[in-house]
């Protein structure tokens, strides 16, 4: 990280009532009133929040600035080194150790820094010392003294005249630190000058005389601004050679007010004088469109942006390139519509008051609105071929727009061309199938390219992976770009063709969840607690429930005879051995006996169900995306009901991955992916950690170590069994055949959490059934 990115964190995250109390430091919103540090005079110097500029308000009597850094510097007779470190313990920063030559920088920058503060002094005096008439200038833009004080403008004197003062202010004189010691003199730059500072731009001095000064977001000074007054010099700006206008300008009042919105003019003093008027939030792009670069560095805390760019052509091009650039991060964009007669806001807030200009911004149109009312007047609405060529830019617009900005545009046009929403709604789905099918098209001849070179140079397995990745990316884009707008009728009609969640089959359960379709139920619970015992039951519930549905079982633990005979035994319902009853079912099919009319039954419902093809058991150990295959073919032949997975630790993803619980993240986001895409419900045995700080129940932290897999889950079921907790703590055998298994609702996003019931668990027979007394119920 650079020095500049320590310091803008450090500024940003100071306390400035804790850290200067002896300024008397007054919170006043977007500013802190305080003490003068030069001149010390009881609150009448503010500094901005998040910048570290006090400016003094008393211009004929101090009127100096000072930084944070030269004030704690003096204060505490620290070298440029001692002050960062300083500075960081105040905002409580931590600062990584610095090298010799990051020092130097830091000491060379900050020298820069604290000198181009001075030189802005020494501008502000050379205004109300000579300069009338800029001055005028500025009172005829209807600008007051105060004003202009708090904008900080100044005037640019003569380049021999401010040569001479860098020269002096900036020759190097070691400082005696407290102590006796002496600072050496910066290695780095010797000698700071006018030259090296950027001040000695041709017409600066001249021609431009107005001064302005350019912060960086952190309130930094980066360099200056010069104006011409004369409308008939051009170009109207002159900038300090080196300068970057890389951020928007004034964006360091307008983070320090808090908004969450910025609102973007044109030129830097309709920035200032809105600011200064009350306006929150008012930057400048100096030009007639905010470019790529101020984009990137503006405030993710930005949610829109208002664009009041000024009103002549070239401000309404760059209010369209601007909102085009705004689409392409996803930011929403409104325009602010400005008075006939109005060139720019600081002709209207001369006019007519800031109050006025705030109502036109709260009353910005949308991006899409804007667009519309744009577009309708390229054409003649009277006729046939200008309403079709209308409604053809309109969706060809559209295509590339926000769902909200899209139902801006389209209602518009709908209203001045006559056209039906229903067939503007058509027009523009089809428009953008056929795009997207180019785009489909183009992506998979570049795939084809790659995968031919892949497959010529032998590296089949790189191949096949590059095929799974770029065509589900490219699935992904086609998708997005074809969204459409989301009405009522399409949330009605969802709600009516979409099934009910599916019922467990067990009553006290079913009061409290149902199974949601489309999405995944993560049924956990620790080692020997009874997960696939759970999972087991549910699924043949299910089967009776719902017998026009197949219900398939991907097993990932066990084989499919051993998956099959637990369902025979829980089916049977009999007790053939209290300590090995799947052992004597086994050893009773092997024997070919047919002598247990239970264990008869049984194999007669669970031939049925396996013949039928209404329980599917799989037991091959696919990976994910096989697994997804596999489930996507099954779904074209069978009207599937729900898929259980035991369980979803056991499942394997291609590929490298830094941690198995990343591996796990992508594992669980595929099933969700297949999921939805299917409309199924999925089922997930998981297996929870054991926690030694609660064993006496579960908790969804409890799987969040196995790769934050319950975040992609809808439902949650939580399986404590205290007989086998208390049996595993003991290191004894458990005995008893039938214990109290606990269900608890650790998740829900369909309804209330931390809901439990409690079902009999009958270890021989595999079996959960109702107790005859539920607590609670």
């Amino acid at each position: 990280m650079e020095t500049r990115d320590h310091l803008a964190e450090i500024y940003q995250l100071i306390d400035i009532e804790a850290a200067f109390p002896e300024l008397n430091p007054r919170d006043r919103g977007s500013y802190y009133e305080l003490d003068c540090p030069v001149c010390q005079t009881s609150r009448r110097a503010y500094l901005y929040k998040g910048s570290h500029a006090i400016l003094c308000n008393r211009r004929n009597e101090c009127g100096k600035s000072s930084t944070l850094w030269d004030y704690v510097q003096r204060r505490d007779g620290l070298t440029q080194g001692e002050t960062l470190k300083r500075l960081a313990v105040l905002a409580g920063y931590a600062l990584p150790s610095l090298d010799s030559e990051t020092q130097d920088r830091i000491r060379a920058a900050q020298d820069r820094a604290s000198l181009l503060e001075t030189v802005l002094d020494y501008f502000k005096a050379q205004l109300f010392d000579r300069g009338e008439t800029v001055r005028d200038y500025l009172k005829g833009r209807g600008y007051s003294e105060p004003e202009v004080e708090n904008m900080e403008l100044g005037l640019f004197p003569p380049q021999a005249e401010l040569a001479d003062f860098v020269a002096g202010y900036a020759s190097p004189r070691p400082r005696v630190l407290p102590g006796g010691r002496v600072e050496p003199v910066n290695r780095v730059n010797p000698v700071n000058t006018a030259y090296s500072l950027g001040l000695t731009v041709k017409g600066m001095g001249e021609t431009h005389r107005l001064a302005i000064p350019y912060r960086d977001p952190a309130g930094r000074l980066k360099g200056f601004i010069v104006r011409a007054i004369d409308p008939a010099v051009e170009p109207k700006y002159l900038y300090t050679a080196g300068l970057e206008r890389d951020t928007l300008f004034n964006l360091h009042r307008a983070r320090a007010s808090g908004q969450t919105g910025l609102i973007i003019v044109e030129g830097y003093l309709d920035a200032l004088i809105a600011t200064e008027r009350g306006l929150p939030g008012v930057v400048a792009v100096g030009g007639a469109n905010l470019t790529q670069a101020q984009l990137e560095n503006a405030p993710r805390s930005a949610r829109q942006f208002v664009l009041a760019l000024d009103s002549d052509q070239a401000g309404q091009d760059g209010t369209e390139r601007t909102l085009n650039l705004l689409d392409g991060r996803g930011i929403p964009g409104f325009v602010v519509a400005l008075p006939e007669g109005y060139k720019d806001p600081d002709e209207l807030i001369k006019a007519q008051g800031i109050d006025r200009f705030r109502e036109l911004v709260e009353k910005a149109e949308s991006g899409g609105k804007w667009r519309a009312r744009r577009l309708l007047g390229k054409q003649d609405l009277s006729t046939d071929r200008g309403r079709r060529a209308t409604v053809d830019q309109a969706i060809a617009l559209a295509e590339r727009l926000s769902p909200p900005d899209t139902q801006d545009l389209m209602d518009s046009v709908v209203k001045a061309t006559g056209l039906k929403a229903e067939l503007f709604g058509a027009y523009l789905e089809d428009y953008r199938q056929r795009q997207a099918q180019e785009r489909l098209r183009l992506g998979y001849q570049g795939l084809s390219r790659d995968l031919l070179r892949l497959t010529e140079e032998g590296k089949l397995t790189e191949a096949g992976e590059l095929i799974a990745e770029r065509g589900r990316e490219l699935r992904a884009e086609t998708t997005a770009r074809t969204l459409s707008p989301y009405r009522m009728g399409n949330l009605e009609a969802e709600i009516a063709e979409t099934p009910e969640g599916l019922k467990t089959g067990y009553q006290s359960l079913d009061k409290l969840v149902a199974i949601p379709q489309a999405a995944i139920t993560i049924v956990a619970g620790r080692p020997g607690h009874g997960k696939t015992t759970a999972l087991l039951n549910i699924l043949l519930n299910m089967s009776w429930l719902y017998p026009d549905k197949t219900f398939v079982l991907f097993s990932y633990e066990e084989q499919r005879r051993q998956i099959g005979l637990k369902l025979l035994d829980i089916l049977s319902g009999t007790v053939l051995d209290q300590e090995h009853n799947l052992r004597e079912l086994a050893g009773y099919i092997r024997a070919g006996r047919t002598d247990s009319r239970d264990v008869e039954q049984g194999r007669a419902k669970l031939r049925e169900l396996l013949n039928s093809g209404r329980v599917l058991l799989i037991d091959e150990p696919y990976l994910v995306g096989d697994w997804a295959d596999c489930l996507t073919a099954l779904s074209k032949r069978l009207s599937i009901g729900a898929v259980f997975v035991d369980y979803i630790q056991k499942v394997k993803i291609p590929g490298k991955y830094p941690s198995r619980q990343v591996e796990l993240q992508r594992v669980s986001e595929r099933i969700l992916e297949t999921a939805k895409s299917l409309s199924l419900p999925v089922m997930l045995g998981a297996q929870f950690s054991r926690d030694k700080d609660h064993k006496d129940k579960v908790r969804l932290d409890n799987l969040r170590e196995a790769g934050d897999i319950e975040q992609d889950a809808n439902l949650v079921l939580g399986l404590f069994n205290p007989a086998m907790e208390k049996a595993i703590e003991d290191g004894e055998r458990l005995t008893k055949p039938t214990v109290p298994l606990s269900v608890t609702v650790l998740k829900n996003r369909n309804g209330a959490v931390n809901l439990e019931t409690v079902l009999d668990f009958n270890r021989p027979l595999f079996t959960l059934s109702e107790p005859e007394h539920n607590p609670g119920w």
